[in-house]
């Protein structure tokens, strides 16, 4: 993803506040009965011409919950991590 690991915790932080645990490099998000961890690492950046895009890797792992119950919290996480464009 595009993202430094400031943007991406202040992004989660934002859509679930009071709901997440961090440490050196991950967060934990309990949403509904769902409970993922984001393990976080920082890449090499990406190169286009004279414009340089960060790159964070993601690991997600479900630690509990149900499909669905897992599913509404990861799209919530993805809409919150989306940039703008145009």
């Amino acid at each position: 993803m595009t993202s430094t690991p400031g943007e991406f915790v202040a992004s989660l932080t934002a859509a679930f506040p009071a709901a997440l645990e961090a440490g050196r490099n991950w967060l934990a998000v309990t949403h509904g009965q769902a409970r993922v961890r984001f393990d976080f690492q920082v890449g090499s950046s990406w190169h286009i011409g004279s414009l340089e895009l960060p790159n964070l890797q993601v690991n997600i792992t479900v630690l509990d919950g149900q499909p669905g119950a897992v599913t509404a919290l990861l799209e919530r996480a993805d809409r919150a991590t989306q940039r703008g464009g145009g």
